[in-house]
């Protein structure tokens, strides 16, 4: 038996309340097929003052719902932008890897502003960090490290996903490595702030 748009009505409904877009789109529908009901017999005088006046109030909506969207092109007046964490310094972290080894990893980290920059250690040494982002209090960037299997000198290059969450003095990473000869599974640590 197939379901119609009216049984589909509430999950469309809640999927839509999610965002302002979805909003707007729900207005739009809504006030098309009122408009339609409501002024169908009226003159064509009183029909186009409505759709005028219609159009005015969901395109005023439309605005102000892009206005609270990131990235719609925009600008967010009315929407507070979250503060930065303080990410500049030296953190050192015991990180067991999913093999069983530990090392101790240290990761010179500085924020300029557009990015973060700077070194994080893999297996005691230093990486450079590569796109590298900093959005409220979560971090993330990437470093690379190459593998070689010494039967047949085959190189493959491995990269290093960094993503963490900023409290204080503390960061919460989560470490996926892809690209190398084995499989890893995450690796979840914590950096202390030494410096």
């Amino acid at each position: 038996m197939e379901l119609t748009a009216i049984e589909h009505m509430p999950a469309i409904i809640e999927q839509a309340a999610k965002s302002p877009l979805g909003l707007f789109a729900l207005m739009v529908i809504a006030l098309s097929i009122l408009g339609f009901f409501f002024f169908r017999g009226a003159t064509e005088r009183t029909r186009i003052a409505m759709f005028v006046l219609l159009f005015v109030g969901v395109a005023s909506f439309g605005v102000a719902a892009m206005r609270a969207v990131p990235g719609s092109g925009v600008a967010m007046d009315a929407a507070p932008l979250a503060a930065l964490a303080d990410i500049s310094g030296e953190w050192s972290a015991e990180v067991k890897y999913d093999w069983g080894d530990t090392h101790r990893e240290v990761f010179e980290l500085n924020y300029d502003g557009t990015e973060v920059l700077g070194t994080a250690s893999y297996l005691g040494a230093k990486r450079a960090v590569f796109d590298g982002q900093l959005t409220g209090n979560r971090i993330s960037f990437i470093t690379r490290t190459r593998q070689t299997i010494t039967s047949d000198d085959t190189v493959r290059d491995v990269v290093h996903h960094y993503t963490g969450v900023v409290d204080g003095d503390r960061i919460e990473f989560t470490l996926r490595s892809e690209g190398g000869y084995t499989e890893h599974v995450p690796v979840k640590f914590a950096a202390l702030r030494s410096r």
